[in-house]
């Protein structure tokens, strides 16, 4: 590509993109006042319109708290949360103007495009069997909940046949490229062969904002399994990241633009419901706490108000911490809905009057801290604590300093105690230890390294530098050796993963910690341990690396979460590798036994089988360290 290519294509889209036009579309509220256009700056939080475009420059400026403003594309630059040829692209794409892609953008391109042709071949696929016989319950399931054939068709659901290598056999046949079905998620491999990942159950094909599909979430067809997860997704692949994608954001963004209203909710089928009443600012989160790319979507959507709208249980209170975790630095009003009695919001959505109800929850919403605040006062004891921990681990993200001493005088007050009690607590949180911790480790690296520069380098008297004693007092990998060890390793590997990738399996981290011989492992279970019990299992994963700090340790999340993601499901991994723990600390504590009774040491079978059963109790309890 030339840059006159690119030129003329700019100036070219700029000439078709007016920009009262393109800002009303992201800033309702502006009108004319005399030349220019004006409105509430939407950069800044303000009462009276600061925020001033004018038609004939083709130009922008706030003349308020941003005191900034520009052209068109860096209106969108800067609204949408993009890069400057993608806000290019977003203006090119809406007048019909093409982009000339550079060399190294169309190279990853071309490489990304036959994914997504395969990934849209899937999804036919899927669709085509939820019409034939095989899929009969499938469709049945999914109009019981009261879903219409045309939402079904518009977001494209499916079945994925319950043989198991069916799409696998149909890729062979077509001569497509199987080894790209495992790059996807879509097959696993065994011995014996490729297999089908997804296998009779309901399909919902999940989109980027272009609407392309990047991989798949699915739910079982009947709850009479409870060893089978409900809903299992595409794991992580090249293409499929699910912390960074909303539900349903392609069918939502031109709403959530016009009304700058998101509503957040919990499954696919709320979403589906919620469109079908035609409330169409509506998008899910894929089972995970929200991130920093959740919030970039949030920008790049105009959303001035998020409204999270969950179950009324144990668990819809804990999606929504989860949804806050990721949401509150965006700095924007957030509230929350509760549905009366325990119906999901699809259940409320299909009925007549469904819709109405909806609208007077979301009318009547709870901001976000008030609904904190209320949790806080209902527990006592060690629940109020933990409670109280897990709110002022939220408040610490509120990009204010401010907003954050408002909120800790707030619930200084609700609990009844001095705002500098409140304040110490938040300090003591494993975040707030571990940010310090790494300002110490930055400070005295720099300090090692500007010594360095300066020839001050001391050595000791075996002539060993400052660096080299301290690379000898980080810990070292104590790999486990012999077959036992590595078994036990592995599998403690696996529960760490698992709960990593689900933080409701963090529960009993810790217990396991203590058999970990390595210990970057063991302090990756020991943090899981402690964020679960301040969060009763709603960290997000950004929330291990920041607990971690600049422990050595935090280099093997990664891998962990990886091993976790391609197993079937988190909750079979952890049930499976939990049961070799067991049954390899037995062995373990068996041969100990026996090496006892080798030295001498009378034991008869009768109190080796009292000490196993023992042993395997205190597993059964969570006791057994």
């Amino acid at each position: 590509m030339s840059s006159l290519d690119f030129e003329q294509a700019k100036q070219l889209i700029k000439d078709r993109s007016p920009i009262v036009e393109i800002v009303r579309e992201r800033v309702p509220s502006l009108r004319q006042a005399g030349r220019l256009w004006e409105a509430c700056c939407p950069f800044h939080q303000e009462k009276s319109p600061s925020f001033k475009v004018d038609v004939n420059r083709g130009t922008w400026h706030c003349f308020g708290a941003c005191s900034t403003g520009g052209d068109v594309i860096e209106f969108i630059k800067r609204h949408d949360n993009v890069e400057f040829v993608d806000a290019l692209r977003i203006l090119g794409e809406r007048c019909g103007v093409p982009l000339p892609e550079k060399r190294g953008a169309a190279q990853a391109k071309a490489e990304l495009e036959p994914r997504f042709e395969l990934l849209k071949r899937v999804e036919d696929f899927y669709r085509q069997h939820l019409r034939r016989p095989e899929g009969v319950r499938a469709l049945e399931y999914l109009r019981g909940r009261g879903l219409s054939d045309a939402t079904i068709e518009a977001f494209g659901l499916g079945y994925s046949p319950a043989s198991g290598t069916e799409l696998v056999n149909v890729v062979t046949r077509k001569g497509l490229d199987v080894e790209r079905l495992l790059e996807l998620g879509l097959a696993r491999s065994n011995e014996r062969g490729a297999y089908d990942f997804f296998r009779g159950r309901v399909m919902f094909p999940v989109r980027d904002e272009k609407g392309r599909t990047l991989g798949f979430g699915a739910r079982r067809l009947t709850d009479d399994d409870p060893s089978s997860p409900k809903y299992i997704n595409t794991p992580e692949t090249p293409v499929f990241h699910k912390g960074r994608v909303f539900y349903a954001f392609d069918q939502a963004l031109a709403h959530v633009r016009r009304a700058q209203h998101l509503i957040l909710v919990e499954g696919y089928t709320d979403v589906l419901a919620s469109h079908q009443a035609d409330l169409r600012t509506v998008v899910a989160v894929l089972g995970t706490a929200t991130t920093e790319d959740h919030a970039a979507l949030v920008r790049r959507s105009g959303a001035r108000r998020i409204s999270l709208m969950f179950d009324g249980d144990e668990a819809g209170r804990k999606a929504t911490v989860r949804a806050l975790s990721g949401l509150l630095p965006l700095d924007i009003p957030i509230d929350v809905v509760r549905i009366p009695g325990d119906e999901d919001p699809c259940d409320v959505l299909v009925r007549p009057a469904g819709r109405a109800l909806i609208e007077q929850q979301l009318a009547s919403a709870t901001p976000w801290f008030e609904f904190l605040l209320a949790w806080v006062r209902s527990e006592s004891g060690d629940g109020r604590y933990t409670a109280t921990d897990t709110v002022l681990s939220l408040v610490g993200k509120l990009p204010r300093p401010i907003a954050r001493d408002d909120h800790m005088a707030a619930l200084a007050k609700a609990l009844e105690v001095p705002v500098d009690s409140v304040r110490a607590q938040a300090e003591s949180l494993p975040e707030r230890r571990a940010e310090r911790l790494r300002q110490r480790r930055e400070a005295e690296l720099r300090e090692r390294r500007a010594a360095e520069g300066a020839g001050r380098e001391e050595s000791d008297g075996e002539g060993r530098s400052d660096a080299a004693r301290t690379d000898e007092r980080a810990p070292a990998a104590a790999l486990p050796l012999d077959p036992l060890s590595r078994r036990l390793h592995q599998s403690l590997r696996g529960i760490a993963g698992a709960a990593l990738v689900e933080p409701e399996l963090a529960a009993r981290a810790r217990d396991y910690a203590a058999w970990s011989q390595e210990p970057a492992l063991r302090r990756i279970l020991e943090v899981l341990g402690e964020l679960h019990e301040r969060t009763l299992g709603t960290f997000a994963l950004a929330d291990v690396f920041d607990a971690l700090g600049d422990d050595p340790a935090r280099e093997h999340v990664s891998s962990l979460v990886a091993h976790a993601s391609f197993a079937e499901s988190a909750h079979s991994l952890y049930q499976q590798e939990a049961h070799t723990v067991q049954q390899v600390a037995l062995r373990m504590h068996r041969d100990a036994l026996l090496r006892e009774v080798r030295a001498g040491v009378e034991i008869s079978p009768e109190q080796l089988r009292q000490q196993e059963d023992l042993l395997r109790q205190s597993f059964n309890r969570g006791t057994h360290v």
